[in-house]
């Protein structure tokens, strides 16, 4: 047996991280002794990327492969699945990663011979020490198999409150060079929690899990940050800031032990704004980059959103998180019931509150949130390539999607040169400024 874990390329300009997910994999197939290697897209071109696939199962004999799989990735893999077992009729694919993880059925399809949807490793790693058995298979939760009937789904796996297994970091040491966030150079990348409590309408990421919010034991996330030599962490739990009492015990432990690392996380805007006595902590143990889910200026679409938050709550978060001199990430989500004068008041309450780093994407109902079951029957596309945020998946309901389009690129354009300015002046970081210096 020797399996190769891949991870297809989607098109990004704002980062190039570390296949985490594809990480802990290769750690319990090392626990088991089983041959792997991690085949990270991101590290090579758009062009020829099936034909260097092929290549690459032909030449070093892989008698297995595992996809990684995302929202916008999800016809790619369906199709290089079909292609592969069309040329290696006896090679075994595996499919998992977060969409499988909550739209399992979707992969049940030609070329596919296993679907992981456990929340963990364990699943995979048995699966993977059994050699693919079916009598294995049949008792294991959280997969889906092909047999001779057709396809059988096991009952769902437990949710999981932590790691079994340390990752395999040798992926990323190799392209560390290539690891990147816009403007903000190279980060690894750290989970400390599974799902989310909140029921945000755009965001499956509470679907996660089971949709059961748990959190790993610091100190497991402790010592995985102190075995990293990375310099920048990026937690990418889907909300970090979120428990007094955990968020005070982390940033002690920090301290305590003397780690020297610079944070990234995210939060929602109302720990920063009904916390302001814990953000000069947060800045001496090391946080540097708050990402908080802003997502609107108005209350009518927050309200829409089901963000429970509001407008003044947000100008509060800024305005705290910048007294505390951590930079202020704001997330937005451009809506697709957006009027000409709420992009006005968009761009109006960027400026008036001095946001520097901004990200805008558009409303995509992704399958398996809420937004999905409002919106399927509205859908202008189901490709899911164009599920990036970057796309118009639901037909503006007050403009043409070419002047839709043409506001979302002004948005960017009225607010990106400043800040890449101010990364070329080495300023992008000094909270008091508000200008271009």
């Amino acid at each position: 047996m020797k399996i190769l874990l891949v991870r297809p390329k989607f098109f990004s300009l704002v980062a190039n991280l570390e296949p985490l997910g594809l990480e802990y994999l290769g750690g319990a197939l090392r626990e088991e002794g089983i041959p792997y290697e991690i085949w990270d897209e991101f590290q090579a071109p758009f062009a020829l990327r099936f034909t260097r696939l092929r290549r690459k199962i032909r030449r070093e004999r892989f008698t297995a492969v595992g996809f990684s799989v995302n929202a916008n990735t999800a016809d790619e893999v369906r199709e290089k699945a079909r292609a592969l077992k069309a040329e290696f009729p006896r090679l075994t694919v595996l499919v998992g990663g977060p969409e499988a993880e909550v739209n399992y059925r979707d992969f049940c399809t030609e070329g596919v011979d296993f679907v992981c949807y456990d929340y963990g490793v364990e699943t995979f790693r048995a699966m993977c020490a059994s050699g693919f058995d079916p009598a294995a298979a049949a008792a294991l939760p959280g997969l889906a198999r092909r047999t001779g009937d057709g396809w059988v789904c096991n009952p769902p796996a437990p949710p999981v409150s932590n790691f079994t297994v340390q990752p395999d970091r040798e992926p990323m040491r190799r392209s560390w060079r290539r690891n990147f966030i816009f403007g903000k150079g190279p980060h690894a990348l750290v989970k400390a929690s599974f799902s989310c409590p909140f029921r945000c309408a755009f965001c499956y990421c509470t679907m996660m899990n089971g949709g059961v919010y748990t959190q790993r034991p610091l100190s497991d996330v402790l010592a995985d940050i102190e075995a990293l030599e990375a310099e920048r962490i990026w937690l990418v739990d889907d909300d970090f800031l979120l428990n007094r009492e955990r968020v005070v015990e982390f940033c002690d432990l920090v301290l305590k032990r003397g780690v020297r690392k610079q944070f990234m996380a995210y939060a929602r805007a109302d720990f920063p704004a009904e916390h302001p006595d814990l953000l000069p902590l947060l800045y001496r143990a090391g946080f540097r980059d708050i990402l908080v889910g802003l997502e609107a200026a108005d209350d009518a679409t927050l309200d829409a959103y089901h963000k429970e938050t509001g407008r003044a709550v947000n100008e509060a978060a800024i305005r705290n998180l910048r007294a505390a001199g951590l930079v202020c990430n704001g997330l937005f989500v451009v809506s697709h019931a957006a009027t000409r004068e709420d992009f006005r008041n968009l761009l109006d309450f960027i400026r008036k509150n001095r946001l520097l780093w901004v990200v805008f994407g558009i409303f995509t109902p992704y399958k398996g949130s809420d937004a999905y079951e409002e919106y399927r029957d509205r859908l202008l596309t189901r490709k899911a390539k164009k599920l990036d945020g970057l796309h118009v998946t639901i037909r503006p309901e007050h403009m043409s999607k070419l002047m839709f389009y043409l506001r979302v690129v002004l948005l960017h354009a009225a607010t990106y040169p400043k800040l890449l300015f101010r990364i070329l002046r080495g300023t992008a970081y000094d909270t008091e400024k508000d200008g271009w210096w």
